[in-house]
């Protein structure tokens, strides 16, 4: 018996030709899926062997810098334009920059962050950090030590970034390699790193307010003070610790961020050794409070205010009746010892829950003042309880000469007395 082939008509014999290379390409795809045929073991187009993805992650940290936003600068102007890759930090300064869409190279790009919150004092943090990007596209640590490296790069102090590298590490006593760790996770082993980021850090803050020029942003006044510390670095023979750098700049106002640098330096150390980074934290919180206040109260022209720190560290004890005891003035005067940590520690401590004063127009309208001087403000909410009526004084200046006149002018004499009535509870 013969079987006839069904005849295939030129209609069909045109959709076979072209569905061969259609189950070829199939087919190739299923092999290389089951491992055959040489090709790559990606789990996917995401999966970890991609090559066409591309990210560059690290840590951003003072203490670990929580919501700060970190961006790869592009174009090398400083600022977060569109376009240009970033990402907010996970609680534990985290972060992943995606820069699958830059054709060009990104070794060398300068790695900002800025805002967020400190983790380790709960303040929000004013300062601004940066790195450069290098080759290895994992581990880009971003501190204040990053900082100085990449001050001394942004001037052509060193010939590249391991030159940098070296002058900073020399200069502070670190290694090259200390200079990529994790400081809060090297505590255990180099708790140098930590101690001498934290006070480089806090100098550098006070230096930008003490010295900013009219209109100068506090980013940029900062960023003019960690190159000013470069160049000092620059010049540096033997090893040195922040509070020398600091006070060999020629910058106005160097006294009081020195001996701010020292209380940070010893005060943290001793922290460490006695109760560890709970008890490092409560001294850095204790000393922010005492440079907010160097900040705020700061004027040249009233021999009253100056960048004194015992002054500043008096003050807070005052406001808070510790005339006796003056923890704060001790932690940033004496040699720090583990009584005074203890002492700082307890003044930070969450208080007893009480009950709430009576939901007044007073207690709403008092809600502005809280926005600077509440837990993670400036000044402390001490610093206006009791003897508020003094926030009628602000009525006779310029509203443009004080930022508690602003405040106060924006409100009716009848709204100034219901705050003052509620802060006086």
């Amino acid at each position: 018996m013969t079987i006839k082939k069904p005849k295939t008509s030129p209609r069909q014999l045109h959709h076979l030709r072209h569905l061969r290379p259609l189950a070829l390409a199939l087919a190739i795809a299923t092999l290389a899926a089951c491992g055959g045929g040489g090709g790559s073991s990606s789990a996917g187009p995401s999966g970890p062997g991609n090559s066409s993805i591309s990210s560059l992650s690290g840590v951003a940290v003072d203490g670990y810098l929580q919501g700060a936003t970190v961006f790869l600068d592009l174009n090398k102007n400083g600022l977060q334009d569109t376009g240009e890759p970033s990402a907010l930090t996970s609680a534990t300064g985290q972060y992943t920059l995606d820069y699958s869409q830059v054709s060009s190279a990104i070794e060398g790009l300068q790695i900002v962050v800025t805002g967020g919150v400190d983790t380790d004092t709960g303040n929000t943090f004013t300062g601004r950090l940066t790195a450069r990007a290098s080759k290895a596209t994992q581990g880009q640590v971003v501190t204040p030590l990053t900082s100085l490296v990449d001050a001394i790069v942004a001037q052509g102090l060193a010939a590249d970034v391991t030159a940098a590298q070296t002058l900073v590490a020399t200069a502070l006593g670190l290694t090259v390699a200390d200079l990529g760790k994790d400081p809060v996770a090297a505590l255990a082993s180099t708790p140098a790193i930590y101690t001498q980021a934290v006070a480089l850090q806090r100098a550098v803050q006070l230096l930008a307010s003490l010295n900013a020029n009219p209109g100068e942003s506090s980013h940029k006044a900062q960023e003019r003070m960690m190159k000013a510390i470069a160049k000092v670095v620059k010049s540096q023979e033997s090893k040195v610790d922040v509070s020398q750098l600091v006070a060999a700049l020629q910058v106005a106002n160097t006294t009081g961020a020195s001996q701010l640098a020292t209380a940070v330096q010893n005060s943290v150390t001793t922290a460490l050794e006695s109760g560890g980074h709970d008890s490092a934290k409560a001294a850095l919180k204790g000393l922010d409070q005492v440079r907010v206040r160097m900040e705020n109260d700061f004027d040249e022209n009233d021999s009253d205010h100056s960048d004194d720190l015992a002054q500043a560290a008096g003050k807070i004890d005052d406001e808070h009746g510790l005339t006796t005891s003056q923890p704060l003035t001790n932690l940033v005067t004496d040699d720090s010892d583990a009584g005074e940590i203890d002492a700082v520690q307890n003044l930070y401590q969450p208080g007893t829950v009480v009950a709430q004063p009576a939901n007044t127009n007073g207690r709403l309208l008092a809600s502005n003042c809280f926005q600077c001087h509440g837990t993670g403000g400036m000044g402390g909410f001490d610093a206006i309880r009791g003897d508020a009526s003094e926030v009628r004084d602000y009525l006779t200046k310029p509203a443009g000469s004080d930022i508690m006149a602003a405040h106060a002018q924006g409100y009716t004499n009848a709204q100034l007395d219901a705050i003052i009535a509620y802060l006086q509870q």
